[in-house]
């Protein structure tokens, strides 16, 4: 993946890194121990989740895509 890319703050507790319009990461900091919560987008689309604190990293997490 290439590591040229833009850091866009939301607030103090938001931002997302963006490669370009279809792919991009949301990083949400979140209270306590629980560090942060990614969503990584690529062309438009979630491909993953993932929760990040100080002491562990779980892996990403798929979405299950369903129709209703």
């Amino acid at each position: 993946m290439d590591f040229d890319f833009k850091k866009i703050e939301i607030d103090k507790d938001t931002y997302v890194k963006y490669w370009d319009r279809d792919n991009f990461e949301l990083h949400i900091r979140a209270s306590g121990p629980n560090g942060a919560f990614v969503y990584k987008y690529e062309n438009g689309l979630l491909k993953w989740r993932q929760r990040r604190s100080y002491s562990f990293v779980t892996r990403p997490a798929k979405p299950n895509w369903t129709e209703e």
